[in-house]
């Protein structure tokens, strides 16, 4: 009688941590479980991860004051660097009408050439996650963010949001274009950061606040260029 007592409160014992196991995932997932957005018609979804965090950023490509939602999200699969090339004289610049220029950053007293500048990028990464601002605009608004980001592509990602679902309309981020990411070499010339560029991100960031720009440092790769503040660049016309 004892022995099948003691099965009994073991088969309990069982069963009741069985139950316990079994509610914390149910909890867990319910915590977990997404949202489901609405994306009006003829909207779609933007993800800035860069210098589009800032709001007047945000407006001056728009041409007017932004009064839609603005939520924090993260963009899984992927990770952020400063990797995204743009040769001062981009043959794809020419749609928007930048003329040909030579550059020079002040080292000392030195001039020192160099070929173009340094931007944010995205990279897929398997188990990549990253802290974002999304938008939603009109499609129309949508091709002048199309011209602003020669150099980048246009990537679906409306399921790559770990706080939502989305019905309605897709969500979309800019990806820097294969071959213009990477290092710079002595016979391919010189590329820099331009230190106020990286004030204006870093201080959308800490705008938001202080976890949002800790986790966007911890999710960007370190620098691996040379800042120079825009005051020792000297522009000139090509020759």
């Amino acid at each position: 009688m004892i022995k099948s007592d003691s099965l009994t409160m073991s088969l309990f014992g069982t069963s009741l941590l069985f139950l316990i196991l079994f509610l914390s995932s149910v909890s867990g997932f319910a915590a977990k479980r997404k949202s489901t957005m609405e994306i009006p018609e003829g909207s779609a979804g933007i993800i800035a991860y860069g210098s589009l965090i800032s709001l007047p950023s945000m407006e001056q490509t728009l041409g007017h004051k932004y009064e839609g939602p603005v939520h924090q999200v993260h963009l899984t699969g992927y990770e952020r660097a400063w990797t995204c090339l743009r040769p001062n004289n981009d043959p794809l610049a020419n749609s928007v009408g930048i003329e040909k220029i030579d550059a020079f950053f002040l080292r000392d007293n030195e001039r020192v050439p160099f070929i173009g500048t340094v931007q944010l990028n995205i990279h897929p990464k398997k188990k990549g996650r990253i802290n974002c601002i999304l938008y939603l605009i009109t499609h129309e608004e949508l091709l002048r963010f199309d011209k602003r980001e020669y150099g980048y592509r246009r990537v679906d990602v409306t399921d790559k949001i770990e706080e939502f679902h989305f019905r309605g309309g897709k969500v979309y981020v800019y990806e820097g274009l294969p071959g213009r990411t990477g290092g710079s070499s002595p016979d391919k010339g010189t590329y820099i950061l331009i230190k106020e560029f990286v004030d204006l991100v870093t201080g959308a960031c800490d705008a938001i606040g202080k976890n949002f720009r800790g986790e966007f440092d911890k999710s960007t790769r370190p620098f691996a260029y040379q800042v120079v503040s825009f005051k020792k660049v000297i522009w000139e016309k090509a020759k």
